[in-house]
């Protein structure tokens, strides 16, 4: 979630860094892709038919492994505007 490094509720340092000097704000949903990439490949082995996943966790690429949802919005303008950046 980008909110994990601005607004009130900061849990992470801007310029964590992980090894080879990587921002940790680059990479923070690499993690939640693999689990959609995981889940994906599961089901579809199980099932023999292409899955459904929905995650909230994605990255580049993400979306050939499930739907992308980006949370509870309304119906209304504003949360429209406010969730384009998102994807």
């Amino acid at each position: 979630e980008p909110s994990v490094f601005n607004g009130p509720e900061v849990t992470m340092k801007k310029d964590a860094l992980h090894w080879g000097d990587v921002e940790h704000r680059d990479v923070h949903n690499l993690y939640g892709m693999q689990v959609a990439k995981g889940t994906w490949h599961g089901q579809a082995k199980r099932l023999s038919k292409r899955p459904f996943v929905l995650t909230r966790s994605f990255f580049a690429g993400s979306q050939r492994f499930g739907a992308m949802w980006t949370g509870d919005n309304k119906a209304e303008w504003s949360h429209l505007r406010d969730s384009v950046p998102m994807l």
